[in-house]
Order: structure tokens, then C-alpha cells, then sequence
């Protein structure tokens, strides 16, 4: 493993991670104030439905980054080449494809939503918010997997920072000085495409032998299709909710729900940044056969990565309501404050997340063929759910369904990768997991039964945070390190590693300048 390069993709994506969650916090609020929770929902509604569209990549990216770990882990530039020119053929058709649907989605939408926004104004928002997609899969898809494979991802991460900073700064001008939404959706969306400039420069300047227009080998891709049937449920549970709203309910309704899984994708991104900066290192061990260094280091990740969830979550269950309450004040035309909606997002975030590290292992092995029927199992239980208790519950019946098919899910997957890739039982994943709900709880309790923040202003709530930040962290801490201090140690020595590293390779750099000098 490149430890360098794993820290520096985690540092990328926790940044990456961090300026997209406070977009995400502005914008929708600037949306919902300037056209109104409507507006707010069809967007939201559009972005999952371009999601579901990009099934057309069927599992694409993830077995070309599989197929690429082996060779250039061995430096084999020709079976790179051989595997990335594969990769461009595949994305191009797959381009055409995706442009295709999204024409006729242009025509269908809009009759949707009928009479809640204008058919003109939905129609060219899908063709504006799709442009993203044509532009990944023309341009950007080829250099992505190289880098991911590569155990530079982030390279990617930086430049997509840079992306949303400034599509975020253009919105907000556009929305402040009254522009329409489709200007501002157009004007935000060119803006992030033109990111594809930096990746080509980049891929092109580090890899002077990469040649895109080698001989294809079709054949390395041939776990595309087992890789898609994972794709497909990630889709499903991630994106169907939105999709059974728009259809079963209305689209204030899609409104209510973005605004809380504006929420929890921020803390989700912030907790999965240590997984995906990662999986490429991870692939590496797998692919030189280092069956003891995989066992270290994936211990030493599920322990940090518990410890994180635990706190991130723990404080998503001190703060959501207060900062809903003030995120939607003046906001009327949709009830926004629904603790049980809280409480439910709460508790599918946590039993969705503990996996990560687990399904980190399986894309990095590349098992996706082995694990493919309980990830159908999964889509088909939170689908049925979902749609049988909409009907009477509504929104908070969609949630049950993803409830359902995460409990189904969760256990499956652990004993999967604990059995078939690390070659041990469950015991520890399990004694981390139960560590991490008593912590949450004696994190959360004084804050949800004798202090309770109430603040008015968003200072206040600033000041909340940190205070009650800080308890949960302590709390955490002290807890992890005394039930776990080998592990502990082992990631701090791991820590002490890096920062020696860096140091050692800075002075260097200071003694070659002062002997060039």
C-alpha cells in the first residue's frame, strides 16, 4: 500500500467531501427562497432520475479500475494500455446511449409533474443537468479509472473541489440578482464540466505512456455486467425514494425530503470519504497476495472509520431538528419539521454505513459476481416495502422500506467479506458495532433529555456544535482507545509513519535546493 498516496486521496476527499456538503447546505435554501419548494423538488427529483440513467454504464468504472489494480500494481504498461482503451470504447458507446435517454427523458418528464411546474421549464432542466453525465462519460470516464486505480484519486477530488466552488459561487450571484433557474442551472453546470480541461492536462503530463488507442482488451472487463447488478442496487436503495415521492406523493414533498437527505448525504460524504480514498490501496494488497497486510491495515481502518461514524452520527442526532428548524424558517409552503423523519434517517444512515468498510473490500477485490444475488435480494425487499407502505404512510413508508432492505443487507455483507476475503469470523466487526451504539447513546443522552439546544440564530446553534461536538468526540476517544488500546497504538504508529515520511522527504527537498544553490 502507498501509504502517501492513501493519506493524501483521504485529506482530497474529506476536503472534496466537506466544500460539497456546505454547497449543498446553501444552495437549496437560496433555491427554495428565490422558486420555491417545487423548483427545490424537481431539481432534486431530475438529479435522481440522471442517476438512474447512468445505469447505462453498467458497472463500467468499477471492473475497469478491478481489471487495472493487477497490472499496475505488476507495471505492466501494455495490459494498462490494453485495459484503458477497452475503457474508452465501452464509455463512448455507453455516451451515445446516455444522451439518447436523455432526450426521451426530456420528453416524459415533464408529464410527471404536470401542473405543478411548466412542461417548458422541466424539459430544459433535465437537458441542462444532464450535461455532467454526457461530459463523464465522453471525456472524463477514461482518465477517472486510471487515477482511481492508480491510488490517485486525488487528483480527481481537487479538481472536482474546484469544480463546485465555482459552480457554487456562479448560483449564488445568478440566484441573488434574479436570474431564472434555468440560466442558473445552465450557467452552474457549464461551469463543472469545464473541469474536463484539468483531468486531460493532468492524465496526459503523468502518464506518457498510457495510449488510449492500444489494442482492447474486452475480455478484462468481463465482471462489467456483475459490477452493473451492484450499481443497479445502490440505485435503487439510494435513489428510489425520491422517485416513489415524485410519483406516489408531490413534489413539496420530494422538497421536504432533499432538505433531510441534504443532511445526511453531507455527514455520509464526510464518513465515506475514508472508505473511497482508500479502496484503491486496499486493491493493491489483494492483488500481491499480502494476506497478513490486509488484516492489519483493514482492522486499523474499521476501527477509525467506527469511531468516525459514531461521532458524525452522533451528532447528526443532537443537532438535525435545531438546524432544520433554522434552515426552513420563513419557509411555509411545506411542513418541514418531522421528527420521526429524523429519527428514521438516523437510524438508516447508521445501519448503512456500518458496511462501508466491508463493501470497500468487495470492489476492491473485485467480488462482484460472488455477492451479486444478495444485492438483488436487497433492491427487491426495499422496493416492495416502499411501495406498499407509501400508500398509507407516505413518505415515512419509503423509509421503512430502506430500513428493511439495510437490516436484510448489512449482516449479509459482513459475513460475506469476514469469511470469503479476510478469512476469519464476525466478532470483532460485531463487538466494534455494539461499542459504537452504547457510545452514541452516552453521547447523545444529555443533549437530547436535560440539555436540549434551542438555538434562534445561527451563531447559536454554532455554538451548540461545538460544545456538544466536542463532548461526543471526547467520548469517543476514551471509549475506543480503552476497549481497543492495541488497536489504538497500531493506528497511531501508523500516524507517527506518515508524519515522519513527509518530514524526511521535506528535508530532502531543502537539501537538494540548498546543493542546487
Amino acid at each position: 500500500m502507498k501509504l502517501n498516496n492513501a493519506v493524501f486521496n483521504l485529506i482530497a476527499n474529506l476536503l472534496l467531501q466537506f466544500v460539497t456538503a456546505a454547497v449543498g447546505l446553501i444552495l437549496p435554501r437560496l433555491l427554495i427562497e428565490a422558486y420555491g419548494s417545487n423548483m427545490n423538488g424537481m431539481i432534486s427529483s431530475i438529479n435522481q432520475f440522471l442517476r438512474y440513467l447512468s445505469l447505462v454504464e453498467a458497472g463500467l468504472g468499477a471492473a475497469s479500475i478491478a481489471a487495472l489494480y493487477k497490472p499496475l500494481a505488476a507495471g505492466n504498461v501494455l495490459e494498462v494500455n490494453a485495459v484503458l482503451s477497452a475503457s474508452r470504447l465501452f464509455y463512448r458507446r455507453t455516451g451515445l446511449i446516455f444522451a439518447v435517454l436523455v432526450v426521451g427523458s426530456a420528453i416524459g418528464y415533464p408529464f410527471l409533474v404536470h401542473g405543478q411546474v411548466p412542461l417548458m421549464t422541466s424539459s430544459a432542466m433535465v437537458l441542462i443537468l444532464a450535461g455532467s453525465g454526457l461530459v463523464e462519460y465522453f471525456i472524463i470516464g477514461k482518465y477517472r479509472v486510471l487515477l482511481m486505480a492508480d491510488q490517485k484519486s486525488y487528483v480527481i477530488s481537487l479538481i472536482q473541489t474546484i469544480g463546485v466552488l465555482l459552480n457554487a459561487a456562479v448560483s449564488v450571484v445568478l440566484i441573488m440578482n434574479g436570474y431564472d433557474v434555468l440560466i442558473t442551472q445552465a450557467a452552474a453546470t457549464l461551469l463543472f464540466v469545464s473541469r474536463v480541461v484539468l483531468v486531460k492536462w493532468y492524465v496526459r503530463l503523468a502518464y506518457k505512456e498510457v495510449n488510449y488507442f492500444a489494442e482492447p482488451n474486452h475480455h478484462a472487463l468481463n465482471r462489467r455486467w456483475d459490477a452493473f447488478i451492484h450499481q443497479l442496487n445502490t440505485l435503487i436503495v439510494y435513489a428510489a425514494p425520491v422517485m416513489i415521492i415524485t410519483i406516489c406523493c408531490s413534489l413539496s414533498e420530494v422538497s421536504v425530503y432533499a432538505v433531510y437527505n441534504m443532511v445526511f448525504v453531507a455527514v455520509n460524504m464526510f464518513v465515506s470519504a475514508f472508505s473511497s480514498g482508500l479502496m484503491a490501496s486496499f486493491g493493491h494488497v489483494i492483488a500481491n497476495g499480502d494476506r497478513g497486510s490486509l488484516l492489519r491495515q483493514f482492522s486499523a481502518y474499521e476501527y477509525m472509520y467506527y469511531a468516525v461514524l459514531t461521532a458524525a452520527y452522533a451528532c447528526a442526532a443532537i443537532f438535525i431538528l435545531p438546524f432544520i428548524r433554522l434552515y426552513t424558517t420563513g419557509i411555509h409552503d411545506a411542513v418541514y419539521i418531522r421528527p420521526e423523519l429524523a429519527a428514521l434517517f438516523i437510524v438508516v444512515g447508521i445501519i448503512s454505513n456500518v458496511r462501508l468498510p466491508h463493501y470497500t473490500l468487495i470492489q476492491a477485490a473485485g467480488h462482484f459476481r460472488e455477492t451479486k444475488y444478495p444485492s438483488i435480494v436487497e433492491s427487491i425487499i426495499h422496493l416492495a416495502v416502499s411501495l406498499v407502505l407509501v400508500q398509507w404512510l407516505g413518505m415515512i413508508g419509503v423509509m421503512l422500506g430502506s430500513l428493511c432492505a439495510h437490516l436484510y443487507r448489512t449482516p449479509e455483507l459482513i459475513r460475506y467479506t469476514s469469511k470469503h476475503i479476510l478469512g476469519h469470523g464476525t466478532r470483532q466487526t460485531t463487538v466494534r458495532m455494539m461499542r459504537l451504539v452504547v457510545l452514541s447513546a452516552i453521547g447523545t443522552a444529555p443533549f437530547l433529555f436535560l440539555f436540549v439546544p434551542d438555538p434562534v440564530r445561527v451563531t447559536d446553534w454554532l455554538v451548540w456544535a461545538f460544545i456538544a461536538g466536542a463532548s461526543v468526540l471526547c467520548i469517543v476517544i476514551i471509549g475506543n482507545v480503552c476497549f481497543e488500546l492495541d488497536t489504538a497504538r497500531q493506528v497511531w504508529k501508523q500516524v507517527k509513519q506518515v508524519t515522519r515520511k513527509w518530514k524526511t522527504r521535506k528535508s530532502n527537498g531543502q537539501l537538494d535546493h540548498d546543493q542546487t544553490s
